[in-house]
Parts: C-alpha cells; sequence; structure tokens
C-alpha cells in the first residue's frame, strides 16, 4: 500500500540542517579511514526498449547523490559501482586503497532485486569479523525493506540495516555511528553497539533487525523526514568524480573514472532538478513517496550545475528526474530566466548544454507560453505520461485535441514532444472508431509529431493504493508453466499482471505499436520532417530500432510461454519475513490510523528506548523528538 504521509507542517526537516548535519561528521570523521562502495544493482534482463541506451549511457543519480554525501561529509574513500559498467564487482574481494570495504551501500530498484540479493549474499560469505556495514537502499528498500533480510531463506544473508528515504537519514545514522566506533572499531561494530544502546530509534526512516538472533522481529523507525530546500544536497559533480571505470574484473580498480573520460561513459547527465507530482494516480507511488510537496532547486543552482558538469567532465546532455517539471509555474519560470541569460564558456547556455525532462500534458498546456522561453534554456525534449490520450484508463487533463496542438507547439519551438503510453486489459490493438485501439493511437501520435514514443504494460507496483487490489482481482501472475515469476519481469516490458484469458495476445500487442513506430519507413519520413528538433527524433529512431531487435526477441519468447502456460496466480502480495516493530518516537504523526509513521505492515509499540536522558545525549547526536522524520531514487534511482 502507499505510504503514510506526516502531519502537514512536519514533512521537513529545518533549514541548515543537512549542511549543518554534514559538517559536523566532517568533524567526526577526520582522520579517519572508513572505505566505503555504493553499489547501484543491476539486472541486464531489464535492458529493452525504451531504455536499452539510457539504462547504459545514463549514470544513475540516486548512487551519485549517496556517493557525494558520504565524500561531502568527510568519507572521502568512497566508490560508486554501477553494475551495468561493472557486472562482475565482488563486495568480498573489493579493496580501496588496499583496505577492505568498511560500508557497503546496496541501491536497488525491484526490478533489480535479484542483482542485489547477490551482493549481500556476497558480502556475507565473509567472516563476521571481517564483513562490511550492509545498508539496504533505493526502491526496493523503501517499499518492502523486509525483504533484505533472510534472503533466500537464510537469515545470515541480510542486511543490516535498510535506508528507506533519503541520502539524509543515512547520514544521520553515520553521524550516531560514528560516535561509537572510535578511532580503531569499525561501522559494523558501531552498528551494533548503538542498536544495543537504543541509539538508532531517534533516526526516522530505518529498519532493522532487533538483535542477531535468527527469529529476531524487525524494528522500524517510521517515516522520514524531507530535505527541502534541494540546493542544500551536494554538488553533483562530487558523485561522478567517484565512479568506478567500466571493466569485468571481479576488484575496484585504484583510481575512479577520470574526469576526462566521463562523458564517454554517461553522455547524458541525469540531474536532480525538482521532486513531486500535484495528480495522485492509484497505480503510481511518487506522489506518496513525496508526502503529497512538491521541492525544486533554485535557477542559480541548476546552471551552476550545468555548467560544472560541462567545463569539468564534458557532459553536454542532460536529464531532469523531474516527476512533473511544470507542476509549479514560479519555479519553471525562475530557472528559465536564468537559464536564457547564463553562459558556459563565454558561449550560452542554450549552446553548450542541452536537456530534457518530464511533466504531465495538463500542466505543459497550462504553461504553454513559457515554451519559448523554455526553448531558450536549451530545453530540447519533453517526455509526458499520456497513459491514454481517450483518459479512459486515467484522467490527468489529456485529450485528443490538446495532444495535437501541444505537440504542434512544442514541434514549432523545437522541443521534441517523447509520449509514454500504457497498455492495458480492455484496450484493444486496434479499434475501427476513434482511438481508443493502442495501434491507433500509436499512429495519431506519430503524424502529430511525436519524436520518440514509450509504450508499457500496465504492471502492478509496490508502493500504490491499486498494488492490493490486483491481487484481490487474482490478475498477479504467480508462474507461468513451471516457472516462477521473477521481479526484473515487473519493468513494464512484460505481461505480469492480466484478467483476459488470452494475456499473451497483449504482450505481442506493445511489440507491434514498438514496430509501428520504429522502423525504416519511419525513420525515413522524420528526415525529411520540417521540424527543429528533427535531429533527437533520428537519434531515437535509430538507437530504438538497435534496441527493438533485442526486445521483439525477449517478448516473443514470453508471448509463447504465456500462450503454452499454465499460469498460475497469486492471491496476496509479499508479506514481511518477520514480525515488524514500529518505535516511531511521540508526535511523529502521520495519516494511518494509530498515529504513527511506520511503514505499512508494522505494528506499534511504542518508542524504543533512547540511550540516556535528553541532557545527556552528545551535542553531536541530536535528540529527534517530535518534530522530526521522511520520505528514487531517486526514484531516480
Amino acid at each position: 500500500m502507499e505510504l503514510p504521509k506526516r502531519t502537514k507542517g512536519d514533512e521537513y526537516t529545518s533549514t541548515g540542517e543537512y549542511p549543518e548535519l554534514r559538517r559536523r561528521i566532517r568533524a567526526a570523521s577526520e582522520g579517519l579511514s572508513i572505505p566505503a562502495a555504493v553499489a547501484y544493482a543491476f539486472d541486464n534482463r531489464t535492458r529493452l526498449v525504451p531504455y536499452f541506451y539510457s539504462s547504459h549511457r545514463m549514470a544513475p543519480a540516486g548512487a551519485r547523490a549517496v556517493a557525494a554525501a558520504l565524500y561531502d561529509s568527510g568519507l572521502t574513500k568512497t566508490r560508486v559501482v554501477l553494475q551495468q559498467w561493472t557486472p562482475n564487482f565482488r563486495p568480498s574481494r573489493a579493496k580501496l586503497d588496499g583496505e577492505s570495504l568498511e560500508m557497503l551501500l546496496v541501491s536497488s530498484m525491484q526490478i533489480h532485486a535479484e542483482r542485489a540479493y547477490r551482493l549481500i549474499a556476497d558480502a556475507c560469505s565473509l567472516p563476521p569479523q571481517d564483513r562490511p556495514l550492509i545498508l539496504g537502499g533505493g526502491p526496493k528498500a523503501i517499499y518492502e525493506p523486509w525483504d533484505l533480510f533472510g534472503i533466500g531463506g537464510d537469515p545470515n544473508i541480510s542486511a543490516d540495516v535498510v535506508v528507506t528515504g533519503e541520502e539524509f537519514v543515512l547520514m544521520q545514522l553515520v553521524e550516531v555511528l560514528l560516535e561509537y566506533r572510535g578511532a580503531g572499531g569499525t561501522m559494523r561494530a558501531a552498528f551494533h553497539l548503538a542498536r544495543a544502546d537504543g541509539a538508532l530509534a531517534s533516526i526516522p526512516g530505518l529498519v532493522y533487525r532487533q538483535d542477531e538472533s535468527f527469529d529476531s522481529p524487525l524494528v522500524t523507525t517510521g517515516i522520514q523526514r524531507l530535505v527541502r530546500n534541494l540546493d542544500e544536497i551536494p554538488h553533483p559533480v562530487i558523485g561522478y568524480q567517484l565512479l568506478e571505470r567500466p571493466h569485468r574484473g571481479r576488484e575496484l580498480r585504484s583510481q575512479p573514472l577520470a574526469a576526462s573520460r566521463i562523458w564517454r561513459h554517461s553522455p547524458i547527465g541525469s540531474l536532480s532538478i525538482s521532486h513531486g507530482c500535484k495528480f495522485n494516480c492509484d497505480y503510481c507511488p511518487i506522489p506518496a513517496y513525496n508526502q503529497k510537496t512538491y521541492r525544486h532547486k533554485s535557477g542559480d543552482r541548476i546552471v551552476d550545475e550545468m555548467r560544472r558538469l560541462r567545463e569539468q567532465l564534458g557532459i553536454r546532455f542532460f536529464f531532469g528526474t523531474d516527476d512533473n517539471f511544470f507542476n509549479d509555474r514560479s519555479s519553471a519560470e525562475q530557472l528559465f530566466d536564468k537559464m536564457a541569460v547564463a553562459k558556459i564558456g563565454g558561449k550560452p547556455l542554450r549552446k553548450m548544454a542541452r536537456w530534457g525532462t518530464e511533466a504531465t500534458e495538463f500542466d505543459t498546456w497550462k504553461n504553454r507560453d513559457l515554451l519559448p522561453a523554455a526553448r531558450l534554456s536549451g530545453l530540447r525534449a519533453l517526455w509526458m505520461g499520456l497513459e491514454d490520450i481517450t483518459a479512459t484508463l486515467i484522467n490527468k487533463g489529456q485529450s485528443v485535441n490538446k495532444t495535437e496542438e501541444l505537440f504542434a507547439m512544442l514541434n514549432k519551438v523545437g522541443i521534441s514532444p517523447m509520449p509514454m503510453m500504457m497498455h492495458h486489459d480492455g484496450q484493444p490493438l486496434h479499434s475501427k472508431e476513434g482511438l481508443y485501439g493502442l495501434l491507433n493511437q500509436v499512429k495519431f501520435l506519430r503524424k502529430i509529431g511525436a519524436q520518440g514514443m514509450q509504450v508499457t504494460v500496465l504492471t502492478p507496483a509496490v508502493g500504490t493504493r491499486s498494488y492490493e487490489d490486483n491481487f484481490e482481482k487474482r490478475s498477479v501472475f504467480d508462474a507461468v508453466g513451471t516457472t516462477p515469476l521473477l521481479q526484473y519481469q515487473f519493468d513494464g516490458n512484460n505481461v505480469v499482471a492480466s484478467t483476459l484469458p488470452k494475456p499473451w495476445r497483449t504482450q505481442l500487442n506493445v511489440l507491434i505499436a514498438y514496430c509501428s513506430f520504429y522502423n525504416p519507413i519511419n525513420f525515413a519520413r522524420m528526415l525529411l520532417r520540417p521540424a527543429n528538433s528533427v535531429g533527437l527524433g533520428v537519434v531515437y529512431q535509430v538507437g530504438s530500432m538497435i534496441g527493438l531487435v533485442k526486445t521483439a526477441i525477449h517478448s516473443a519468447r514470453w508471448s509463447y510461454r504465456l500462450w503454452r502456460g499454465p499460469i498460475t496466480r497469486r492471491a496476496a502480495p509479499s508479506q514481511p519475513k518477520a514480525p515488524m516493530i514500529d518505535v516511531s518516537l511521540p508526535g511523529d504523526q502521520c495519516s494511518q490510523s494509530d498515529g504513527s509513521t511506520a511503514i505499512p505492515g508494522s505494528r506499534p509499540v511504542g518508542p524504543a528506548p533512547v540511550r540516556g536522558n535528553a541532557s545527556d545525549k552528545p551535542a553531536t547526536v541530536p535528540l529527534r523528538v517530535g518534530t522530526e522524520s521522511q520520505g528514487k531514487i531517486s526514484a531516480s534511482g
């Protein structure tokens, strides 16, 4: 189910709290050597259209942000390991400057969970005294934290602690652990001491075992509090300079990827510009994760990020990991104003940097008068979640006429419209009348100027209101034939839930839709189109036609398996592997009926004992009673 929301006015940390936290950690960690690796789990079976290119050519923002926070806090022996670049990485063999890892941070989406399990299992293969402190994070940890404990039914294969929020929660944890670590200890030993002393209960956004016994319940400290001012987050250039260079080896290289070569491996730079969306679709977890709030960076900060990444690392193309860029008009306007007059290397920013982002059609249409200013800022592409232009699946203010007019405006000013569609039960491949059919919509969007196309299957997503309903309707597959479904298959490219008697047709429908858009004929048409943004469309046509080969093979195989069957279905979603205890502090109120800020699936037991009295707490570990807590990747991954 959805994550709970904190009481209005209690969603955020105080202004300046995050930079001050990092300053205290820098002071506490001075002179200490704490090797850490931030590993981004990646399952290569998900490398299909529409993610075929970007999955390997755009370093994820989430893992970089975590590493940047550690580095900026004084833990300078930190490396970012992307499994799509270094698939054979083994934490048990990793060393930094000749030292074994003291912290392993595994970030994973649900679709990459099987690879995250392997990373954790490999680290757990070390003797207990040599194991790093294992921390889980990312979307998988946020919505199903219990799944990173007792992996495969083995209580010895577990994360030590799971962070169910953003970097601020992690850094609160690091501050407490540094107090317990001392000069000669380890972060894992410090974790055990802090846990036994009750020192972790006052850090909202954690899940950990109550103790080391095999049948120990899991403790949740509730929902995190969000950093309101995104300008307080460490600069992304820090995280980029900590990337492990691509290789096939198992160990870490002596030096990170050279700054001069970063743009070759990540020509697209992902930037966290804003978080949040005003819509509350029942199949999307984003609004609840952001506690129905909207946060954004200032125009000056975004200009500085693009300038430094362009000048220092050579990155020229950027993608904003926004949930809905035009969600707030004033923030969009101030960004465009700053970028329109900004310069990089003495030249206008729009000539030195190009960027794209995501927005809803409703808000883009409402702010359509800003499109010329958006183009002057360097905006070249806009991804829009249309889902279904007839608004049958979900009504987010989209319509056929509005879509046609908006696409014409976007192409006229030189911004590529990139629609994202969602195929669902009940939608036919083709309809004789109207535009309800999937193929009808794809062909219509191509004719009115779509430069790219994304078509995915409506898939149950953890953390959404509709998630449990899919199981109650018995639409979610448990196994196809004798093979159980794996988590990588919940990527939107596989039909894994359907009430239709022939779900294999739905799988083929998506493939047919892609082939109708990405093909040599449309490639030739696009070359002749007199649109300002035709260049991006050509790039997408070429890249997607290449990726479509692998996608077609994958879709054909899965369609065959669905056709052959038999298909068995699940009656309920995954449940916590152990009892979960909510120790949210009094006053950490939210929208749950029991008033706790715990994640769904836990039971409140009142606050756990906190070490000492408030007056006895060290100044470096602020007591958070009743006024703090919750909330991607980044989603952004």
